[in-house]
């Protein structure tokens, strides 16, 4: 909650991280760091945990791979839904949450993989606006993700989005250009309304990318 937090304050951009059991404590104090230095306004910030999903392996996967079946794999629709019908409306009910779609949801490796599948999702309804997707697991049942990329562009013809997304240099060939891939689809797609930024972070693997590209891609797209 914002140091200041009142209940007859004007309403607050919400964002929401995934892998929350793991990533509250220091994603709390990245956002408290970039609001004291004027990089983005002050906000509520809620994780959400997995304690009875190892990985986030069932929430955060779009398709169910044969390999991930043992932990109930496909269920991202069922996960999207439920923070857009019913996370969300209950906060809003709870806190002075700014009820637009100026809402930011960002993951790193299979949450970053959601964080995609998200952003794929009819904007009529979405609630995000801004999403920050790191080190997303492309590789994911042969990369099923471009899958959803594909069908929203025939269906779309615009996309009214901030992107701030990266993946470490060492991630591996795989990784990296399917990486390249999913910037290049959405670049020649040529969404009038769309802002992306994607960048190689320089001898960084998998593990160490998530908290200095959050601490980038807060003031990113916020501004």
């Amino acid at each position: 909650m914002p140091l200041n937090y009142a209940e007859d304050h004007s309403e607050y951009p919400l964002i929401i991280g995934l892998s929350g059991d793991s990533k509250f404590e220091t994603m709390s104090s990245i956002i408290s760091n970039e609001i004291a230095q004027n990089n983005i306004p002050e906000v509520i910030y809620v994780g959400i945990g997995y304690e009875n999903d190892p990985k986030g392996i069932r929430d955060h996967t779009p398709t169910c791979s044969e390999d991930y079946k043992e932990y109930e794999a496909g269920g991202a629709k069922s996960f999207y839904e439920y923070i857009k019908d019913e996370l969300i409306p209950e906060l809003e009910n709870k806190y002075n949450i700014d009820r637009s779609n100026n809402k930011t949801l960002l993951g790193h490796s299979l949450g970053g993989l959601i964080t995609l599948f998200a952003l794929f999702q009819d904007r009529d309804t979405n609630p995000f606006d801004k999403f920050i997707s790191v080190a997303a697991s492309f590789w994911y049942d042969s990369g099923s993700i471009f899958e959803f990329e594909e069908s929203y562009a025939q269906d779309h013809t615009d996309l009214d989005v901030k992107i701030y997304t990266t993946m470490g240099t060492l991630e591996g060939g795989v990784m990296i250009a399917s990486f390249a891939e999913m910037n290049d689809r959405l670049l020649a797609r040529e969404y009038p309304n769309l802002t992306l930024y994607a960048e190689l972070l320089e001898r960084f693997g998998h593990t160490r990318s998530d908290f200095p590209s959050y601490e980038k891609a807060l003031p990113y797209v916020f501004n």
